[in-house]
């Protein structure tokens, strides 16, 4: 079996797949991201989960990983290769993506934004071209063209960056919890704030996504829009269009990413 690592700002994600074609999830789960927990710390929450989920660390024979925090992944790798004795693979510099980059500096890439165009374009159909909605603590908004090229996108704050962004920097306005709004015309402080920030999301992602098909040369409606990341699945059916929610597209392609290595 194949373990697939996404160390997030907020959240690590687990997946174990079978060491096959076949890019399903058997096992999965997540922890909090905390850069105080050592290596110690972070192999007793894993062995625990691990056992919460019926598997066995001796069948995973490859690992690999994701990292948008630099000072966790050694020490998460350092934890997997003492759980299971094998190094994991870390997606970045000297690891073939299967797909060409067009960025000014492919380095800068984030491993995530790799793995989920890996899930795409590597896919046994890809679907392409395409535009990949990764909602977390950012939300990114990237294409990949008619030839399969990994061509830019856009960054904008995450939901709950937003949210948190308002309650620190405004001293009337409420911490609002997070879900959706009934309208766009808020009645109260916490309606307006929930309007603003996910419906304001919403026309926003709906925006980008005409002007990116455009500027791809695409006819309208003619990419693929596939969604992942933490408040995705809360935002899906807003769109003007079908986009396809992933929950776990960047372990997806985490795991193409170790075939196409191997």
């Amino acid at each position: 079996m194949i373990l697939a690592v996404k160390i997030g700002n907020d959240r690590i994600s687990f997946g174990v797949f079978e060491n096959s074609d076949r890019a399903e999830v058997l096992h999965g789960f997540e922890i909090s991201a905390d850069i105080k927990k050592t290596a110690d710390e972070y192999s007793c929450l894993i062995r625990e989960m691990t056992l919460s989920c019926g598997l066995s660390l001796s069948d995973i024979d490859g690992a690999i990983l994701s990292s948008v925090v630099p000072c966790l992944t050694e020490t998460i790798s350092e934890t997997i290769n003492k759980l299971v004795g094998v190094q994991p693979m870390t997606v970045g510099p000297g690891v073939k993506t299967g797909f060409p980059i067009k960025t000014d500096n492919p380095s800068e890439l984030g491993a995530d934004l790799v793995a989920n165009a890996a899930a795409i374009v590597l896919d046994n159909d890809p679907k392409i071209p395409a535009i990949i909605i990764d909602m977390n603590t950012a939300t990114t908004i990237f294409a990949i063209n008619k030839k399969g090229e990994y061509i830019g996108g856009c960054i904008l704050p995450g939901i709950r960056t937003s949210f948190d962004s308002l309650r620190d920097s405004t001293a009337l306005l409420p911490n609002v919890s997070i879900s959706v709004p009934d309208k766009a015309i808020g009645k109260n402080s916490a309606d307006c704030v929930r309007s603003g920030v996910i419906l304001g999301n919403a026309i926003m992602i709906d925006g980008f996504i005409e002007k990116i098909e455009n500027e791809m040369g695409c006819a309208n409606g003619e990419a693929n829009l596939f969604a992942t990341g933490e408040y995705a699945e809360l935002l899906v059916g807003m769109f003007k269009r079908k986009v396809n929610y992933v929950a776990d597209l960047t372990l997806k392609g985490l795991l193409r990413i170790y075939k196409k290595n191997h």
